[in-house]
């Protein structure tokens, strides 16, 4: 017995093998919105292997992100993000099942509260400080200053204090710059094009060698974290509680250190991960207004 075929909404008819893409061109967003007035608000676009529906009326996107949010929420993995396995244990990219509730509830409850963001204006404003005091220090030598390490060691220095307690860089130290080096590396990896998205037989041989180097990216901080865990571990078995400090690699271990712990290790470090990034990038952005 034939499975029935789906109908799917109308679109332009693909090329073969590429489908759709070259109907993208170089300005996509300006491109679904011209093929959206032929087609309609909801089509249909072969994007290589993969089929895709493109929803560009704000009544359609409010009907699919609002009332049937659980139906759509899940969603293809970006084949970078697949290194070292980070999509089976990202609460970013676990579908919506329990192991995803469990990490969801956690960062609300530990990481991303209001009160926990809250808590941190006062560092946000000394790191701030820091950065403002180093640039009027400069300009009264007269000496030349990299504007964009100085920001990134002032956003990398109040992210690692939030989290650990510890400043990772130093204004006048170039020690920064591997850390820098792997954050601006993912950050591309991420934004770059992959062909394996839109043709996924090609898999195997990671033809770009994204989530080859996005694996060596990773592995590097996770090691990172990991030495982290590791001390702060080894220290909460030498001196019992946390003796009052509670940043959130502490709010962390507490968790994981829990008899019947629903946060593995494992998990431990790629939440860092998450977390990380987006604390970078909220912080940038939050830099910017006072530079």
């Amino acid at each position: 017995m034939k499975t029935p075929k789906i109908k799917l909404p109308p679109g332009p008819k693909p090329f073969p093998l590429i489908g759709n893409i070259l109907e993208l061109g170089t300005h996509p967003h300006l491109s679904l919105s011209r093929l959206s007035q032929i087609y309609g608000p909801i089509m249909t676009l072969k994007l290589g292997n993969i089929t895709t529906i493109v929803i560009s009326s704000p009544q359609l996107a409010k009907e699919v992100l609002h009332k049937h949010d659980k139906t759509f929420c899940d969603r293809q993995t970006p084949d970078t993000l697949t290194a070292m396995d980070h999509h089976k244990v990202s609460v970013i990219w676990l579908p919506l099942r329990k192991k995803w509730r469990n990490l969801r509830r956690i960062c609300a409850d530990n990481l991303f509260s209001i009160q926990k963001l809250d808590s941190t204006q006062v560092l946000r404003q000394k790191k701030v400080q820091e950065l403002l005091d180093f640039v009027k220090e400069k300009s009264e030598k007269g000496e030349s200053l990299d504007m964009s390490n100085a920001a990134f060691i002032t956003v990398l220095n109040f992210i690692s204090n939030t989290f650990f307690s510890i400043d990772l860089a130093h204004y006048d130290s170039f020690k920064f710059q591997e850390f820098k080096d792997i954050v601006w590396g993912i950050m591309e990896e991420i934004g770059r094009p992959n062909v394996v998205d839109f043709f996924p037989m090609l898999r195997m041989l990671d033809p770009q060698g994204t989530r080859g180097r996005m694996k060596r990216y990773f592995k590097k901080l996770i090691n990172f974290f990991d030495g982290l865990v590791e001390e702060r571990v080894q220290r909460r078995g030498l001196e019992g509680e946390s003796n009052g400090r509670k940043d959130l690699l502490d709010s962390m271990v507490d968790l994981m250190l829990e008899d019947n712990s629903e946060l593995s290790r494992s998990q431990v470090l790629h939440l860092l991960m998450v977390s990380i990034t987006i604390y970078f990038t909220n912080l940038a952005r939050e830099l910017i207004k006072y530079l």
